[in-house]
């Protein structure tokens, strides 16, 4: 598939996301009795409409996001009396708790969905305790393992007395032991050798995320195997259930980083070219869309999907965040009368979504500004 091939697909699924945040919302506050008057995907002048029972659904022209009318939410609303027990005020906190979380609830649905179909057919990478690769230097000097024998192939059962049963133990034993000779005990054709290994200390990456944060370690050239690992239905769903589990933590982290980034941000908007892509780089809205295209250009349709997967579980956990007018904000207020035994006046709560918008509409034009005068630079290339 083509660049314009991953934008197409990244804005359908952008509106079925909203459609089916939106979605969440509507089903539980009519399952709880609550009266729902609209339910529209974007915003603006309506480019047409319908009534279903007392919901108006419809669609309008600026396709940015989406929106339910929940009777009683709004503090400016006049309701009839007779309507005033159908209203979200008028329910339980806890049915008020679950109408709130239900559109986040469905991002993360939508995201195990796609990460279970997507390794289920493509399977996960295990890194396997035996050496695929042995280099024959490391920086500027030969090789450590080569020199000491190990060959590709070689299965590493312990370094200096520690089992290895993971290749995540490997490199911690490594790292830290630069000019220390170390015992590896492999495994080559049925027959266990000891080799002494020394490592030899580079200036490398220490986080895969952030290219240009490195140090001096210890490194002796050596790669693992990678095999393909599949399963059937239920192994799919759970490694789904997994992946999902480890965005929404990403998600969480970045969603902080997003605030006490912000100086990075503006100083980016003084300077010129590409920038490297990392958690202090975040992009907009335009921004995500070229990555999308850049993921289908790639060839690997498991890097579409995987952005895809991880930026529906990033925009659900944004909107999880304790800020008003989010549906984190309402939440936060809940759990505040719950508290206080006292109910908050909607009214005193508008001037703080008004500083967060203000705050967004920043942010929002800093990103655009960035996404197309200092794109970053392509990670899947």
């Amino acid at each position: 598939m083509n660049f314009a091939a991953g934008v197409f697909i990244f804005i359908f699924t952008l509106l079925f996301m909203v459609t089916f945040h939106e979605f969440g919302h509507y089903i539980t506050a009519r399952k709880f009795g609550i009266k729902v008057e609209e339910f529209f995907v974007g915003f603006g002048p309506r480019l047409f409409s319908r009534w279903r029972g007392e919901t108006e659904f419809g669609v309008k022209a600026i396709l940015l996001g989406g929106y339910v009318k929940i009777a009683g939410m709004n503090p400016f609303q006049e309701v009839p009396a007779e309507e005033l027990p159908r209203t979200f005020g008028a329910k339980p906190a806890w049915q008020r708790a679950i109408v709130l979380v239900a559109g986040s609830t469905t991002h993360f649905i939508l995201a195990i969905i796609l990460f279970s179909v997507l390794i289920g057919v493509s399977g996960v990478p295990e890194l396997r305790t035996t050496v695929d690769e042995v280099a024959e230097t490391v920086g500027d000097k030969p090789g450590p393992a080569q020199a000491a024998g190990l060959e590709a192939g070689d299965k590493i059962l312990s370094i200096d007395g520690t089992r290895i049963t993971n290749w995540e133990q490997v490199r911690p034993l490594i790292q830290p032991n630069s000019d220390r000779p170390l015992t590896f005990e492999v495994e080559r054709d049925g027959e266990k050798l000891e080799l002494e290994v020394t490592p030899v200390e580079v200036e490398a990456a220490t986080d895969p995320a952030n290219p240009e944060e490195t140090e001096r370690v210890g490194q002796v050239g050596i790669l693992p195997r990678v095999e393909i690992i599949k399963g059937g239905p239920l192994w799919a769903l759970g490694q789904g259930v997994s992946t999902t589990g480890t965005a929404i933590k990403q998600s969480v982290i970045g969603t902080g980083q997003i605030f006490t980034s912000m100086d990075d941000i503006f100083r980016e908007l003084g300077g010129s070219g590409e920038r490297e892509i990392s958690e202090n780089q975040p992009v907009g809205l335009v921004g995500a869309t070229r990555l999308a295209g850049q993921a289908t250009q790639s060839g690997a349709i498991e890097n579409l999907v995987s952005f895809l997967g991880f930026f529906i579980v990033f925009v659900g956990v944004i909107n999880l965040a304790p800020i008003p007018p989010l549906d984190g904000g309402h939440l936060l207020v809940l759990a505040l009368e719950k508290i206080s035994r006292r109910t908050i006046d909607p009214k005193k709560v508008l001037p703080v979504a008004g500083v967060f918008l203000g705050f967004l509409a920043i942010l929002t034009f800093a990103l655009l500004f960035l996404d197309v005068a200092r794109p970053v630079v392509n990670p899947f290339q």
